[in-house]
């Protein structure tokens, strides 16, 4: 043979010689049926994850909404339509996580979900003395930005949920983009005690206590711009003490627009829904867990002989409820003839008809905390302002989506919301902040800053619950 032809014999020789050993080592059928797995498990991934109709958001708004844009020209049903997108259209839809198919499974994640390698915030906090001698502890972000008084930047007021703060990750899931990414401005009011400030008054919150957020909000208005459009956002149990601000102030509030997320709306029928079954049960004893330790904290200023609260009860049964905390915390701190007048009180669908701002509501119908009969979507036909998204999956502030690494869906319609409530409301020279730096009013309560420092990035205070579902 030709040096050529031994050549093309010998590379024949061995080429079928590896793949021999190739198809000894990895069968050709074996091959096929891995290709064959990857593609069923491809399609199906796209199929769970594809918006069908069952996964579609339920908007519920009033035909005839106001007016409300700079032009009078366009309702707030007709700026919905055009500038959010993730409320309605096409890309109205949710999907959860496959991982996180029930309202269980979502709210748990939440809760206990790693979230630190995202959405972080840096925070600058200003701890301000309010008259009853109580402290409030303001986190602000961007830092440095709260001094110029000739900076209208468009400002959102949050509010946490049950023993949170401002190192949730649901707040920083909004607080991030909108101020990183949009410019906005954002200031978390963290409920006395929580995140990490000290408690130095008797006076706690609770599920209605508004007095705080005036308190706030009148602070904002003597360091921001007389222009700055101020808008909220609130949590769970934050999200009932806003709706209840906003319908008792009805067309007096200086806040432009709002979301409330997982707000529990009715809490006598939320008591009612956690009791009614077994998981709703150690829903309320996680609950009550996390008040009994924030309460830990802050146990001497409780000890005092002045105090209301017996500690002892309080203490001696480690699986209370949250009704038997209420029973003998709240119901005594505020007042309440009985529990279950606090809950029936201080329910803010008792005053949403009365609110005078858009208002955007957030729930979801696998809530295992909220249920989702006090949802108010038949208050839409009484209240133009208010309009109710209601999800069929979500849990208790969760809504995650994705397959590895989850993150919440809810902030698209939230920023979207806000941005087209920013943009459509007028701001002019006559800014309702105009009359409150005027001139001092004689009822004006006297407000101190006690102390002003940067925290960095907050993910989670190592004085805060840590691991505890954060709800109500």
């Amino acid at each position: 043979m030709m040096p050529k032809e031994l050549k093309q014999v010998w590379d024949g020789y061995y080429s079928q010689r590896a793949w021999r050993e190739l198809d000894y080592y990895y069968p050709t059928e074996t091959v096929i049926c891995q290709l064959i797995l990857a593609l069923v498990l491809l399609l199906l991934t796209r199929y769970l994850l594809r918006p069908s109709a069952r996964n579609r958001f339920e908007l519920y708004t009033d035909y005839h909404s106001p007016i409300i844009d700079q032009t009078n020209q366009h309702s707030l049903r007709s700026i919905i339509h055009k500038h959010c997108p993730s409320l309605v259209g096409p890309r109205a839809y949710f999907s959860p996580t496959p991982w996180l198919f029930s309202g269980h499974l979502q709210t748990i994640y939440s809760a206990f979900g790693n979230f630190t390698k995202i959405d972080q915030v840096e925070y600058e906090r200003r701890i301000i003395r309010v008259p009853d001698g109580g402290q409030i502890a303001l986190d602000f972000t961007p830092p440095n930005r709260f001094s110029n008084q000739n900076d209208p930047t468009p400002t959102l007021v949050v509010l946490h949920g049950l023993t949170g703060g401002s190192h949730e990750s649901y707040v920083r899931s909004v607080v991030a983009p909108l101020t990183q990414k949009f410019g906005w401005r954002a200031v978390v009011a963290n409920f006395r005690g929580c995140a990490g400030a000290q408690l130095t008054s008797q006076k706690l919150y609770n599920a209605g206590a508004t007095e705080d957020i005036r308190l706030i909000i009148q602070y904002l208005t003597t360091i921001l711009c007389p222009l700055t459009p101020l808008h909220a956002i609130g949590f769970s149990l934050g999200a009932n003490v806003l709706a209840k601000y906003l319908g008792e102030e009805a067309d007096r509030t200086l806040i432009r627009s709002a979301v409330v997320v997982g707000n529990p709306w009715d809490l006598y029928s939320g008591h009612c829904f956690l009791e009614s079954s077994f998981l709703g049960r150690i829903y309320s004893r996680a609950l009550a867990s996390n008040l009994r330790a924030l309460m830990t904290r802050h146990l001497k200023v409780f000890k005092a002989r002045s105090s209301p609260i017996d500690v002892h009860a309080l203490f001696s049964n480690p699986c209370q409820s949250l009704y038997e905390f209420d029973s003998i915390v709240t119901r005594a701190l505020g007042r309440f003839g009985s529990t279950e007048a606090y809950y029936k009180s201080q329910s803010s669908t008792l005053v949403v008809e009365s609110v005078r701002v858009p208002l955007l509501s957030i729930n979801a119908l696998d809530d295992p905390i909220v249920t989702p009969d006090a949802v108010p979507v038949e208050s839409v036909l009484e209240n133009p302002y208010l309009v109710v998204l209601v999800t069929k999956h979500g849990g208790h502030l969760g809504w995650f989506e994705g397959l590895w690494r989850p993150k919440r869906m809810i902030d698209r319609p939230i920023i979207e919301w806000l941005r087209a409530m920013n943009q459509a409301i007028q701001i002019n020279s006559t800014s309702p902040l105009d009359h409150t730096l005027s001139e001092p009013s004689p009822q004006t309560p006297d407000i101190q800053v006690l102390s002003v420092r940067k925290l960095g990035h907050p993910n989670a205070s190592s004085e805060e619950v840590s691991g505890t579902i954060q709800g109500l």
